[in-house]
């Protein structure tokens, strides 16, 4: 993805930035809580102490990923989880992720994490890793609500060595006709310079956009069920699609 592309994409994002109260709190493609392969500053379980969401993701651009998660929140302040990145060439990611929310209000969040990616297992499994700082703010979009997430990050250790690269990824969630839809759609999208797994099959060209719907069926304070339908990496050559469900509870 070219400057001039995210140049634009930056442009046509900051009305978010400068406007943008309500995040499903869906998960990311790694299990975190977040929207597509960028994470929110929020947690998945901020009412309940103890909460687990499982999902799954399928995502296609001639080639294939299969990525199962898992995500545990814990006292309502704390995530940790973990996904199996399945290629289509027949390697395996092992994807681990942690965050912990220092700052809430209403809508609006902020959040320290780290992303581990242990590549190829059983093959060159190289060790990658990610701290980042992440935060949210939320508000309204011509009275639609709207949640704007901006990280900023660390590639710390890229296969097993110290890095000096950095980054960065911007999304937001809007509902969509609250009046109409009731808040039970979501047009989500993200972009940033990297990717969810370092083998994965999006962002061959580092920079990824991806856009899409997210469907939040379900209003139930101890029970989520969340269907994503994205297109990914839309300003590059590895294009493709991406379908996602994740669901989970609290207690």
């Amino acid at each position: 993805m070219n400057k001039k592309a995210i140049i634009f994409l930056l442009v046509l994002i900051l009305p978010f930035v400068l406007s943008g109260q309500s995040s499903v709190k869906g998960s990311s493609i790694n299990g975190s809580t977040g929207i597509i392969t960028s994470p929110t500053a929020r947690i998945g379980w901020e009412y309940s102490d103890f909460g687990m969401d499982f999902g799954y993701s399928f995502l296609y651009n001639g080639s294939m990923d299969h990525v199962p998660t898992v995500n545990f929140s814990i006292l309502r302040k704390a995530e940790i989880g973990a996904a199996f990145a399945i290629h289509d060439n027949n390697t395996f990611d092992l994807l681990i992720n942690g965050k912990f929310q220092f700052y809430k209000e209403g809508a609006s969040a902020v959040a320290m994490g780290v992303n581990v990616d242990i590549a190829d297992i059983g093959g060159t499994s190289g060790f990658n890793m990610r701290p980042y700082l992440v935060a949210s703010y939320g508000g309204n979009f011509f009275k639609w609500p709207a949640v704007t997430s901006m990280m900023f990050g660390w590639n710390m250790i890229e296969n097993g060595s110290i890095s000096s690269n950095f980054a960065f990824s911007m999304g937001f969630e809007l509902s969509l006709f609250p009046k109409t839809f009731k808040n039970y759609i979501y047009w989500i999208t993200d972009f940033g310079n990297y990717s969810y797994a370092t083998s994965s099959i999006i962002a061959e060209d580092k920079g990824t956009f991806n856009t899409g719907i997210r469907i939040d069926p379900v209003k139930n304070g101890k029970f989520k069920f969340v269907i994503d339908v994205v297109g990914t990496d839309l300003l590059d050559a590895s294009r493709g699609f991406m379908a996602s469900a994740a669901f989970g509870f609290g207690f």
